[in-house]
């Protein structure tokens, strides 16, 4: 597996118009010419393989130069959002930085949603980046700015678009959503309820196992923890999205520690 997750990300990305395919490179004059449905399906192609150190590059290169020359556009707008929540969502990015790629990632997918409100990815991105600026940020300090009803509004829509949008998506995060909130908000069987929705909807989903193995650790159910990382685990690659099943892998090898910590 390889995971863009050191700084040197952070570098690349400020940094991302120099070298090959930057601003000044080939890939970004092609980009600057070639028909826009094209360049779309390309970022789509990266998309599958995004955990993958030159797709990442080639992807953001690319998404920089179509925001540049289209900035516009829904298609351009929503993949965007897409790209800056996975950067945004690496466990190994600092909380200022998830923080910043969140809150970046959250205003492109607004303008995506003013220019065509019917249609969920706007909506999704949006709310998955804003998850991620206000875990960067401390939840608190987000419940303190309102974010609370910004992020219910941004998933209740897209729910009400499309309930099953990417593999059970909106189930996994609305579970993330009822378990991180502070006491007395936080609703563990909500939580449960959403993720175990999410894992009917994509038997296969990984991410929902995890969390709701967090669950589980901080409701004191560390076996039945255990067994859902164990689950993740042995799971094969490929089911359904193989990247975003590799980084659930990761966030559940860096869970288990803690889990075996407990059963001691």
């Amino acid at each position: 597996m390889i995971v863009v997750s050191a700084p040197l990300a952070v570098a690349l990305v400020v940094g991302a118009g120099a070298g090959p395919g930057g601003a000044g490179g080939a890939g970004a004059g092609n980009a600057a010419t070639a028909p826009l449905p094209a360049l779309l399906t390309r970022v789509d192609d990266l998309y599958k393989r995004r955990d993958d150190k030159a797709a990442w590059h080639e992807q953001q290169r690319l998404v920089q130069t179509l925001m540049a020359r289209a900035p516009n556009e829904y298609g351009v707008l929503w993949r965007a959002a897409r790209f800056y929540f996975w950067a945004s969502d690496d466990p190994g990015v600092s909380r200022e930085q998830r923080s910043r790629w969140g809150k970046d990632g959250w205003d492109i997918a607004e303008r995506a949603i003013a220019l065509n409100p019917n249609d969920v990815a706007g909506y999704y991105f949006g709310a998955l980046c804003m998850g991620n600026y206000a875990l960067g940020l401390g939840v608190v300090k987000a419940l303190s700015q309102g974010m609370e009803g910004k992020f219910r509004d941004r998933l209740t829509h897209a729910q009400a678009l499309n309930g099953s949008y990417e593999w059970g998506g909106i189930e996994t995060a609305w579970g993330r959503f009822f378990d991180k909130l502070p006491w007395p908000k936080r609703d563990r069987k909500k939580a449960e309820e959403h993720l175990r929705k999410a894992i009917e909807l994509n038997p296969s989903a990984l991410r929902a196992r995890v969390y709701l193995a967090s669950t589980y650790l901080d409701a004191d159910r560390t076996i039945e923890a255990k067994h859902l990382l164990d689950e993740v685990a042995a799971s094969p690659v490929g089911r359904y999205d193989a990247p975003e099943e590799r980084r659930a892998q990761a966030l559940a090898a860096g869970l288990m520690p803690t889990v075996l910590a407990k059963l001691k």
